[in-house]
Parts: structure tokens; C-alpha cells; sequence
């Protein structure tokens, strides 16, 4: 309404008939009675009749013109008595002096409002259903890479790192994606390593365990070895010692068991010596050839 009332005070020029079609489009148009009032507030053009018959708006409005400025206007609901309806009307005095009265009734405003209640409801509706559908699907596409690299994460976590994460952006998940691929890389390699190693060491626990066991044996052996000849020696010294066979036959037979023991008691010491050195690997070997067959 106050766009109507600027566009028609432009364009009057003190004779409403001259802009009279005009004004009856703008009625039709907009759903508007207009007519003009002049200096004594008398009624000197409608475009409606339904106004002329109407006096009681006219009275309503003749007070509150009355402290209008030009080019001032003011806004208000009247109510017809004699229709028993509202109307909101809008008033302006134009620079002759005369008054603008634009009024449209409260009930085309309410049907207006309620379709467009209507409208906007259902169209509400509507985009709040698009939206949701949106926001799903955006919160898919963004919930979706990290759904995926929290499953490699859950993977690694089992020692299992077959799985990469296909890098299709540049952004922030991209580059945890990256990172995640790369620590995945890391940490197969390094478990591959650790393995490996793991795998040695068992071997060499296993080899010691075995080089234990032998030395043990080993010990063993020598002890029963030497305990012989310790034996033998000791008792025929003692032998001699108490000249118990006192002809020389049976002393030189006593020094001759003595001497062979002994000798094997040395012989078995330079092999433990040899598989010393040979445990250091110190000892070299003497390499012949030599005829198989014979």
C-alpha cells in the first residue's frame, strides 16, 4: 500500500479521472478502493461505489487528517459499521492539499495470510523433508570415509594390515587417510621384522639349548672317562707305593698300566682341547686329499 500511495502521488496532478484507468487496474490488481478527498473532506473520486456509500470510513479518517503535514501519511484498522467489517486503511495528504485513502478489507488479508500459511506449511514440509534427505546423505558421505578408517584402525589393532584406505580427496580425512596408510606400512613392516627376528632368536634358544644338553652329556662322558684311569692310576700307585709285587716284572707291569692310562688321560684332554678351540673357532683344520675307494 504505501508503494501504491508513492506511485500515485507521482503521477496526480489534481484531476483523478485522468488516472482513472489506472487506478481501477490497480483496485482490480491489488484488491484496493482508493479515492481522493478534498481540502473540506468532502468524497471527489472512488474507483469503488461501495466506498461512496461508506461515510462512516470517512468520518473515521477526517479526524486524523487533520494533523497531517504534506506528504505525510498514516496507517489504521476502521471498521465500517454499517458492513460490520474492517478495513485496513491507509491515508496521505498530497501536495494540493487533497487526501490519498487506500483501504482494503482485513478479510482478503486473512484469506491471503492463511493460504499463505498453507503455502508455507507445505512447503516446509517439503524442505524440511529434502533436508533431512541432505543432511542424511551428506552425513553419509562424510561419516563414510571415517566408518572405513576407523575398521583399518580396528584391523591394525589385530595385527592385520591388509587393508588400505582409498585416498580420493585432499582434505582432512584424505590426509588422515594418508597418514593411517602410511603408519600401516610402518608397523607391517617393523611386526614383519620383529618376527623374523623372534623366529631367530627361538632358533638360537633352541640351538643353545641343544649345545647345553650336549656339553652336559659331554661332561658326563668325560667324567666316566676319566674316572677310570684316575682309578687305575690311583690304585696302582698305591700298589707300587706298598710294594706289593716286589719283583721288577710286575712294577714294570704296574708302571706300564700307569704310563697307558695316563696317556689316555692326555690324548682325551688335547681332544677337549681341540673341541675348544674348535667351539672358538680358533681351530683350523688340516686338509688332505685323499683315494675314497681305498
Amino acid at each position: 500500500m504505501l508503494e501504491i500511495n508513492k506511485q500515485i502521488s507521482k503521477k496526480y496532478q489534481g484531476n483523478p479521472l485522468k488516472l482513472s484507468l489506472e487506478l481501477e487496474k490497480l483496485e482490480q490488481n491489488k484488491g484496493l478502493s482508493i479515492f481522493f478527498i478534498d481540502q473540506d473532506y468532502q468524497l471527489i473520486y472512488s474507483t469503488s461505489m461501495r466506498i461512496i456509500e461508506q461515510p462512516s470510513i470517512l468520518l473515521s479518517v477526517q479526524p486524523k487528517l487533520n494533523a497531517l503535514a504534506k506528504g505525510e501519511y498514516f496507517t489504521g484498522i476502521l471498521k465500517d459499521t454499517r458492513l460490520e467489517t474492517k478495513f485496513l486503511v491507509l491515508a496521505s495528504r498530497l501536495e494540493n492539499n487533497e487526501v490519498l485513502v487506500l483501504s482494503t478489507p482485513l478479510a482478503a488479508i486473512g484469506e491471503s495470510t492463511a493460504i499463505a500459511n498453507k503455502f508455507f506449511l507445505f512447503t516446509g514440509l517439503i524442505t524440511i523433508v529434502i533436508g533431512g534427505v541432505a543432511v542424511f546423505l551428506f552425513a553419509r558421505s562424510f561419516t563414510k570415509p571415517i566408518l572405513q578408517l576407523n575398521d583399518i584402525a580396528q584391523r591394525m589393532s589385530k595385527l592385520d594390515f591388509s587393508k588400505k584406505y582409498a585416498v580420493q580427496s585432499d582434505d582432512e580425512v584424505g590426509q588422515l587417510g594418508k597418514s593411517i596408510n602410511s603408519l600401516s606400512d610402518q608397523l607391517d613392516k617393523a611386526i614383519f621384522s620383529l618376527t623374523e627376528a623372534n623366529k631367530k632368536l627361538k632358533a638360537d634358544i633352541e640351538q643353545e639349548r641343544r649345545i647345553d644338553k650336549m656339553r652336559k652329556e659331554f661332561i658326563n662322558n668325560v667324567s666316566h672317562e676319566l674316572k677310570t684311569p684316575i682309578a687305575l692310576i690311583q690304585g696302582y700307585a698305591e700298589g707300587l707305593k706298598l710294594n706289593i709285587n716286589e719283583d721288577e716284572e710286575n712294577k714294570n707291569y704296574y708302571c706300564d698300566v700307569i704310563m697307558d692310562e695316563a696317556s689316555k688321560m692326555n690324548r682325551l684332554v688335547k681332544e677337549l682341547l681341540d673341541l675348544s678351540q674348535i667351539e672358538s673357532g680358533s681351530f683350523k683344520l688340516d686338509k688332505t686329499a685323499f683315494n675314497l675307494s681305498s
